[in-house]
């Protein structure tokens, strides 16, 4: 419980190190994890635990009591696979690159702080690994919605299992926002896909009484994040065909799109080496998933 205060009362504490290949994971992460109902997976393994139709694993507590998950829920196929435009994201894919552009700060212009020029901020995580694979795929619409960190589906979980589908890094901020805001808040990525399949827009919706302190995780996704706020899209490069590889642009407060990051294929819907497996052997070796 120390721990778990420590994180919230010391937001601007240098982040824990991340666990290098071959390194055990520590006694700390393993609690936070688990205290908020999230597991530790090997980055070499992904094509088998998110990628697995075998999820017989027990629901946690919070899928219990929160979301009436009695037991293992299937994972149902969104069939985002037989789009051959799209085929690529119903693999494994792999957020790689630059996770928002490096900025001057513009404080080596005072020349009382000149000694702090070259820092510079850079927003979210490297590495994230998430599948479509089974999330819900509308042919019709061109649309596809993925509970980022799971949430409500049915009593009884039958409407299919939405945990394991999106990681994060081993660090403790990770444990508690996805949880508090990402799960009891339905959470959902809309990819509103062109006719071409070449382009995305992506919609951040969710339930925004948890922003109120109303937490009631059975309600359904009500809202999004207004377009003037953040705008997201996400580009097919132009040697892909097949959705192995996109472009991930940003926009915030109306401004013209920036890059953020690359979105690459690292394993195939069937479980195999993707195009851009490489890619992985740069990321970090441990990441955090919902169960």
């Amino acid at each position: 419980l120390k721990a778990l205060l420590f994180c919230f009362l010391n937001p601007h504490r240098p982040h824990p190190p991340m666990p290098s290949s071959g390194e055990p994971r520590s006694g700390l992460q393993s609690c936070l994890a688990a205290c908020c109902c999230m597991e530790m997976k090997e980055r070499d393994s992904v094509g088998e635990w998110m990628l697995s139709t075998n999820n017989t694993k027990a629901p946690s507590l919070l899928q219990k009591f929160c979301f009436c998950q009695s037991g293992p829920s299937e994972r149902k196929p969104s069939g985002i696979e037989t789009v051959p435009h799209l085929r690529g994201l119903a693999g494994v894919t792999v957020q790689a690159g630059t996770r928002g552009a490096r900025k001057p700060s513009g404080i080596e212009t005072v020349p009382h702080l000149r000694g702090l020029a070259g820092v510079t901020v850079q927003a979210g995580t490297r590495g994230a690994l998430q599948t479509l694979k089974w999330a819900k795929w509308d042919a019709a619409k061109r649309q596809v919605d993925i509970k980022v960190f799971g949430g409500f589906t049915d009593c009884g979980g039958n409407g299919g299992s939405e945990v394991g589908l999106w990681s994060e890094t081993v660090e403790a901020q990770c444990c508690f926002l996805p949880q508090l805001f990402g799960r009891c808040g339905n959470s959902t990525y809309r990819f509103t896909f062109s006719e071409d399949y070449r382009r995305a827009d992506i919609a951040i919706m969710g339930n925004a009484l948890v922003f109120c302190c109303i937490c009631i995780p059975c309600l359904p996704v009500m809202c999004s994040v207004p377009k003037c706020c953040f705008a997201f899209e996400m580009v097919q490069t132009d040697n892909s065909t097949d959705g192995t590889s996109w472009n991930r642009n940003t926009s915030t407060c109306g401004s013209d799109f920036q890059f953020s990051y690359h979105l690459k294929e690292v394993y195939t819907p069937e479980g195999e080496v993707g195009k851009y497996h490489d890619e992985l052997k740069e990321q970090p070796q441990q990441v955090m998933v919902t169960y």
